[in-house]
């Protein structure tokens, strides 16, 4: 097949397009199908300042599974059936009017905000709280497919030699990670320890992060063996298996944490962790699911800080993108193809999943 023809082929294939759609909720998801793979319009054609990328990578996020599951996360979600995926890389499959910084066949990175830059908040650089965001993969369709929309201000064009499947993870486990360090930078000394519970998507990030942007001495937490291994192998010696090992650590004698970021957030963990702050220093949620409880006695007495930290902006996403490409940042990821998403979404659930899983499309 010549070139030419080869090109009006996809270009008719792609009206179609093979995608994971959620249908419906599942408040514990046991069944074996929570998205089903099946063939959808593709996205209409670009208007005004829009990208249509072809999805080579879409990270999958424990976020995927609070959707699916119907948690409150705060923003409203979209209609059903739509398409999940938050953390997209891919290549300009075509563009709108008014698009002048790319072509077709450029690698981009995409950010996880659809937004108009005109709002105060936008402007501020805090497009996470705008009030009309759109979301792709929470409030509109996102990467789990072959072609997704965005607007051209949500993109970040990387070298034609960059590793896709290492950069998708970024757009939300990067600058989630990138975002809650940076609430600690010039607050960590050098003879402060910093806890770190979770060493999953976005913990191994922020291990990497702290080791490269604080100079405090990194400790962390996770039930699993290999996380912790994973730890390890990043530059972190000190590794536990739960909390519950940590009582040398008591605050109340002065040997406990400057900062915990905790990127787990479930069950009683939140307590167990503000538990261990010295005084003046600082919890991080990260992760969501549990809840912090704290008198506010102890808040003035101790003068310590419960701060949410839920995704990092644009900058911090050029940012960790740099770090990554000089090889400063390592994305720990394993691929699956885009028909095995429910396998994927399984072990995640499981925690059989080191650092993050990525979907390419078949």
């Amino acid at each position: 097949m010549d070139g030419s023809l080869k090109t009006v082929y996809d270009d008719l294939r792609l009206k179609e397009m093979k995608a994971a759609v959620l249908h419906n909720y599942d408040s514990y998801p046991r069944k074996q199908e929570l998205l089903v793979y099946e063939e959808i319009a593709s996205p209409p054609e670009p208007g005004i300042g829009e990208v249509i990328v072809k999805i080579k990578a879409a990270g999958v996020c424990r976020t995927d599974l609070h959707i699916i599951t119907g948690r409150d996360l705060g923003i409203p979600l979209a209609k059903l059936p739509f398409v999940l995926g938050h953390e997209n890389a891919g290549e300009v499959y075509s563009i709108g009017e008014g698009v002048n910084n790319f072509i077709k066949g450029d690698k981009v990175l995409c950010y996880p905000f659809l937004t108009s830059g005109i709002s105060t908040e936008e402007r501020y650089g805090i497009d996470s709280h705008t009030l009309n965001r759109k979301t792709p993969g929470i409030n509109v369709n996102g990467g789990f497919c072959e072609l997704t929309k965005f607007s051209e201000r949500s993109l970040i064009k990387v070298d034609q030699k960059a590793s896709l499947t290492e950069l998708a993870p970024l757009g939300d486990a990067g600058i989630t990670a990138y975002g809650a360090v940076r609430k600690l930078m010039g607050f960590i000394r050098p003879q402060d320890r910093v806890l770190v519970i979770g060493i999953g998507g976005v913990g191994h990030l922020g291990i990497q992060l702290l080791l490269r942007l604080t100079p405090g001495e990194i400790i962390a937490v996770d039930p699993r063996e290999e996380a912790r291994n994973l730890a390890n192998s990043l530059g972190i010696t000190e590794c536990y298996e739960s909390l519950d090992q940590l009582d040398h650590f008591k605050a109340l004698n002065g040997n406990g944490f400057r900062a915990v970021l905790d990127f787990f957030g479930e069950s009683d963990i939140p307590n167990q962790a503000v538990g261990l702050l010295n005084n003046q220093g600082r919890y991080l949620a990260i992760g969501t699911g549990g809840e912090v409880r704290v008198s506010t006695a102890e808040l003035v007495a101790r003068e310590i800080s419960i701060i949410g930290s839920f995704v990092g902006n644009f900058t911090d996403l050029v940012e960790v993108t740099n770090l990554t490409v000089r090889g400063d940042l390592i994305s720990k990821v394993s691929t699956y193809p885009l028909n095995e998403v429910n396998r994927v979404l399984h072990d995640l659930k499981d925690g059989k999943i080191l650092g993050r899983a990525v979907l390419v499309p078949n």
